[in-house]
């Protein structure tokens, strides 16, 4: 049985820029033949601004611009199979017309400065959702890693994108932040790809109070494949230990997948790319998970989102 897939996270843009490779086929984790697998297709593709880390031959605002600019020629050239898309409306139209739909999102809010000024700019590009942080503090919160919360201007900066539109996501964000945001949010919080951590206790994972939390504003949290979220070595019984545990702390509708593909050097056994999915929809068919649950897990909890 084939199922629609829509993923909430990838850094598919930045690996077939670093590597010069193409959408329709690549070495990385996806591509538009391994998508065959479903019958339709949606993916958001991150700009990360890779804050944290040294020696860079980019700055952050080329992390956005030059992946972006790449993406775009590669979507250009494949135009009969994928487009873009900046809504739900938009991803249903285009499955309509049997095309893949591809959705941007910001990564480490420093590729635009972190100026809430940028951020309308941002929305016209077609993104749809953004963090505040990747691996190191910066003028709007903490890392995850961090004891700092939301600042003044990371305030400014949520209120802004929520009235654009743009959904907050709280992976790579600090605990103090999240509870800042969640003190004030106006709109669904999601986190894009995030783990349980009373599962595997790593600060890129969510607490049972922060899940619950998540599903009382309206969003969502993504299943991540990276096997350091994960806690152990396993396959597909680890996935869905931390899947069964989201979808009783945030609820059935509240739950997504975020695989962080081609964010990852190894993904959990079982996993080659995006095609795996279509045996893990099999997996938990056969678990006994209803197609109606599978179809909110699989792409429909994101889309009510857009």
């Amino acid at each position: 049985m084939k199922t629609a897939l829509f993923d909430a996270h990838c850094d598919t843009a930045f690996e077939l820029f670093r590597k010069g490779e193409r959408l329709k086929q690549n070495s990385g984790h996806i591509d538009l033949q391994r998508v065959g697998e479903y019958v339709h297709y949606a993916q958001i593709f991150a700009f990360c601004s890779l804050s944290g880390l040294k020696n860079l031959p980019w700055t952050a605002e080329e992390l956005l611009q030059k992946p972006l600019t790449y993406l775009r020629k590669q979507v250009a050239e494949n135009l009969a199979s994928i487009a873009f898309a900046a809504s739900a409306a938009d991803v249903l139209r285009l499955w309509a017309e049997n095309r893949c739909a591809a959705l941007l999102s910001v990564e480490g809010a420093e590729v635009i400065g972190c100026d809430p000024q940028w951020l309308p700019w941002l929305r016209e590009q077609g993104f749809v959702m953004t963090t505040l942080t990747w691996n190191a503090d910066n003028a709007l919160a903490g890392w995850h890693q961090s004891l700092q919360g939301l600042t003044a201007q990371g305030r400014d900066f949520v209120s802004e994108a929520q009235s654009l539109g743009l959904l907050i996501d709280v992976s790579h964000l600090s605990e103090a932040a999240f509870w800042d945001l969640i003190r004030f949010t106006s709109a669904p919080i999601v986190a894009s790809h995030s783990n349980c951590r009373s599962i595997c206790d790593h600060s890129r994972n969510l607490t049972d109070d922060q899940l619950r939390a998540i599903g009382e504003t309206g969003g969502a949290v993504g299943l991540n494949l990276y096997p350091p979220f994960l806690g152990e070595q396993g396959g597909f019984d680890l996935l869905r230990r931390h899947l069964e545990h989201m979808l009783r702390l945030c609820g059935e509708r509240h739950v997504m997948l975020g695989g962080d593909l081609d964010g990852c050097d190894t993904l959990v056994s079982g996993f080659r790319g995006v095609d795996s999915y279509a045996s893990f929809y099999e997996y938990l068919l056969g678990c006994g998970y209803a197609p109606a649950l599978l179809e909110d897990l699989f792409y429909h909890n994101l889309l009510r989102l857009l």
